[in-house]
C-alpha cells in the first residue's frame, strides 16, 4: 500500500496510526477501521481517535489521514 502523499499528511501522523493505515484494505468505513483494530489489538487511545472520524466510506490512507488533521487541528484550537 501507498503511504507517501504530495503534502505529507500520512508521514505527519504518529507511528501508531501510520502502521494501523498501512494495515487496512480500502475502501472501508469507520467502523470497519475500528473493528480491524480493535482485532489486531490497538491502544485505546488510537481507538479513540479513530472513533472520532465522521462515519463515512474512506478510499485511502490519506483519506483518513486528512480526516485525522482536521481532528487534531480542531482538538487543539
Amino acid at each position: 500500500m501507498e503511504t507517501d502523499s504530495k503534502d505529507g499528511s500520512i508521514k505527519e501522523l504518529p507511528m501508531e496510526i501510520q502502521k494501523i493505515l498501512a494495515n487496512i484494505d480500502f475502501p472501508v468505513n469507520r467502523k470497519d477501521i475500528i473493528e480491524q483494530e480493535r482485532k489486531s489489538g490497538a491502544i485505546p487511545d488510537i481507538l479513540q481517535e479513530l472513533g472520532m472520524l465522521p462515519d463515512r466510506k474512506y478510499d485511502s490512507a490519506e483519506d483518513v489521514a486528512k480526516e485525522l488533521h482536521n481532528i487534531y487541528i480542531g482538538i487543539s484550537s
